[in-house]
């Protein structure tokens, strides 16, 4: 026997026991494509696992040119069936792994309070991936799948590049997933993909309306701040440098293992200074004006009142994060918190802590970290 006839009878044995096991295979690729993502991807600016990520994204767009192809060919060659039968087991694939890997990458620079909703997007996007896999083969989820995959990866890319970051380079990825999609979209018009409709084409009206969905959900905050990512953040009685080390001192009632290690409660003599420090990752010579905005909670109005906005400037590349820190002196009593944000007002992270009077009875421990 032939290597080809080998491979080509192996091949179909393989196609056949995929089919039998149809559902168990998909949980399988769903699984291994998270898997790998959780075992090799590293840093968001790593060079080998951003090429990997594009090497997916245009599998996958290859992966829908094939079926492109099939379905649209009125006699297709033995060949393209064999292509075609495996569209959508690797077009599962590559989403599991695209979508777990923007999962990894977004969770690290998500404030729960702001951008859950866009989590969710993404988990629900796995969910779909593998539950409702045979609506894949709609050519409107394919393009919306892809044209979703294109800006997840390209808005945390173009400031990974430009080495800074931009209301401006968003939308610039907006502006090149559009165009991947609407040339996928041409070739499948061409093929006879595309149901005409009294008011246009479903897939034009669903690629206009994602696009201006998500350049408001980044408008008004709801994405995600990639690539910048807080490692840690607290508020502190004493914070000092030595050399290259900061010292964090705080007071604290609280003890075992899963006491936080900042002051939740900070006990407050009139006068003394409320340190805020944080770690705050950033790509390589990825330059940012990072802010500390003080806020206090006015329980008459029921809402927070800022106090102050203090900024500083960072440099990325450290892996541990770039440590900064702000001190507000005059506070009073009660429900405080701090929110990280970028110059152009996209929240890192928020801190809250609650400031109480120190009495002479009071006991509490100091504790000291280094970082």
């Amino acid at each position: 026997m032939s290597i080809r006839g080998f491979a080509e009878r192996n091949l179909k044995v393989a196609e056949a026991t995929y089919r039998k096991y149809e559902r168990t295979f998909g949980l399988v690729f769903f699984l291994s494509g998270i898997l790998w993502d959780a075992l090799t991807l590293r840093r968001i600016d790593n060079l080998v696992d951003n090429l990997i990520l594009i090497g997916y994204l245009l599998l996958l767009t290859s992966v829908l040119l094939v079926d492109i192809r099939f379905k649209g060919s009125d006699a297709p060659s033995a060949r393209l069936k064999r292509a075609g039968s495996w569209v959508r087991p690797a077009t599962q694939f590559l989403l599991g792994a695209l979508l777990s890997a923007f999962l990894i990458f977004y969770s690290r620079s998500i404030s729960w309070a702001t951008h859950l909703g866009f989590l969710l997007v993404l988990v629900v996007g796995l969910v779909f991936n593998e539950f409702l896999n045979r609506r894949l083969s709609s050519f409107p989820a394919q393009l919306t799948l892809l044209f979703f995959c294109s800006v997840s990866m390209f808005a945390y890319l173009f400031p990974v590049a430009a080495k800074f970051m931009s209301p401006w380079l968003f939308r610039a990825a907006l502006v090149v997933s559009l165009a991947l999609c609407l040339a996928v979209f041409l070739i499948g018009k061409r093929a006879g993909r595309v149901k005409h409709r009294r008011f246009g084409p479903l897939e034009i009206w669903i690629l206009i309306l994602s696009a201006l969905a998500m350049d408001f959900a980044y408008q008004n905050n709801w994405i995600p701040p990639v690539p910048l990512s807080v490692e840690e953040g607290g508020v502190y009685n004493l914070v000092s440098r030595n050399g290259d080390s900061f010292e964090l001192e705080w007071d604290t009632q609280e003890r075992g293992f899963f006491a936080p290690e900042y002051a939740r409660t900070f006990f407050y003599t009139e006068g003394d200074p409320v340190y805020c420090f944080t770690s705050v990752f950033a790509p390589t010579q990825l330059k940012e004006r990072l802010y500390h905005v003080w806020q206090r909670y006015d329980s008459s109005a029921g809402e927070w009142i800022s106090t102050d906005r203090i900024g500083f400037d960072m440099q990325g590349g450290r892996s541990e994060g770039y440590r900064g820190m702000t001190l507000k002196r005059k506070v009073g009593l009660g429900e405080w918190r701090v929110i990280v944000e970028t110059g152009e007002g996209r929240i890192l992270t928020r801190i809250p802590f609650t400031i109480v009077s120190r009495t002479a009875e009071l006991v509490v421990e100091r504790r000291t970290l280094t970082r």
